[in-house]
């Protein structure tokens, strides 16, 4: 008989086991794993070394961080005076004029208006910035109405700044009811009265923007000039003459020009009568000549004969005045179109008025230069 050899039953009897095969191969496939894993991991670090080693070197010593902004500083708040006031209202006017000018009356199309065309612009929106304003923001109109109610007399910049205003509202009124005729005959008429009003918008709008700067340069401690304790000093004769001539030759020099304006060349269709500034006008140098007719007994450094020419130019302004108010019965006092002559019989009586003063004038203040 042949000999087997004897042979262990151990590995067979592990190897039937499922869980014992599951271990090997788990033994097996980690070292295989940490194998690649090694090499893998030196490759990386040739990788990382590689590629840190090409970045240049940062001197941070020489990165400069500018420095924080500066916070704002918070607006002043506005002063509880007069004179502050009365900056802000004239500033916010003038933004709006100013606006007006340069985007509807500068670039206003006269030849479209007479050829019946009024679609290159809208008239609605031009009423409000420059007349009406919106519900949420008065308009320049309402605002002059108010000063003109209010604060005229006060400071001779404002009288001139208020009186222009309204000069400027009632000239852009026609040429807003011009352009809303263009179905009316006549068109022609028209569009040359609308073209006569635009420009004086835009003269008067330079000139009340010279008093405008005159008024937002005022200080907040500044008082009217009808303020009690101003009326009750003391001013010496030059200081006197000075506030004369800064307070009536605006409206005086120019008073004949403005009553052609307002009235005499303006009653017929299709232009109109400037009610509010025909009144204005005569209005703020009576309300004027009230103040210096009482101040003229404060003035120091006075002689008889200087004294009796300021008390002869006072009277000869309220000359003037009467003059042009007598005009009023024509143009203001219910007079019907019908019983109108076509002759003035008012403004002969006003240059001849005006010549008076202007010789008064020269004498007690100077030829004006």
């Amino acid at each position: 008989m042949i000999k087997r050899q004897p042979q262990t039953l151990w590995p067979t009897m592990a190897m039937r086991s499922p869980m014992t095969r599951s271990l090997v191969a788990l033994l097996a496939f980690s070292l295989l794993t940490a194998a690649c894993g090694d090499r893998r991991a030196e490759s990386d670090k040739k990788k990382v070394k590689k590629v840190f080693s090409e970045q240049p070197k940062i001197d941070y010593g020489s990165i400069k961080v500018a420095p924080p902004p500066k916070p704002a500083e918070a607006p002043k708040p506005l002063a509880n005076t007069w004179a502050a006031k009365m900056r802000v209202v004239t500033s916010e006017i003038s933004a709006d004029l100013l606006k007006c000018r340069n985007e509807f009356m500068l670039p206003f199309q006269f030849q479209k208006m007479r050829r019946r065309d009024v679609t290159w612009t809208s008239l609605s929106e031009m009423d409000a910035i420059c007349r009406d304003g919106t519900r949420k923001k008065r308009g320049p109109y309402k605002r002059l109405v108010w000063l003109s109610k209010e604060h005229i007399g006060q400071h001779p910049a404002l009288d001139r700044y208020i009186a222009l205003g309204m000069d400027m509202q009632e000239h852009y009124r026609v040429v807003s009811l011009m352009a809303k005729k263009i179905g009316a005959p006549k068109i022609a008429l028209i569009t040359d009265t609308a073209k006569l009003s635009r420009d004086r918008v835009l003269k008067a709008g330079l000139e009340m923007e010279a008093a405008g700067r005159i008024v937002a340069a005022w200080p907040d401690d500044l008082k009217p000039v009808d303020d009690p304790s101003r009326i009750a000093k003391p001013v010496d004769v030059d200081t006197y003459k000075k506030e004369l001539a800064d307070r009536y030759d605006f409206f005086l020099m120019d008073i004949v020009s403005a009553y052609d304006r307002y009235a005499s060349k303006s009653w017929q269709y299709p232009n109109m009568i400037k009610y509010k500034s025909y009144r204005l006008w005569v209005d703020i140098p009576t309300k004027a000549l009230q103040q210096d007719r009482t101040r003229i007994e404060k003035v120091t450094g006075l002689t008889d004969k200087t004294k009796a020419q300021l008390q002869d130019y006072l009277a000869k302004t309220d000359a003037l005045l009467a003059a042009w108010r007598a005009s009023s019965e024509r143009y203001v006092k219910g007079k019907k179109k019908d019983t109108w002559n076509e002759k003035d019989l008012f403004r002969k009586p006003l240059i001849k008025a005006q010549k008076a003063w202007l010789k008064a004038r020269n004498k007690a203040l100077g030829s004006k230069r």
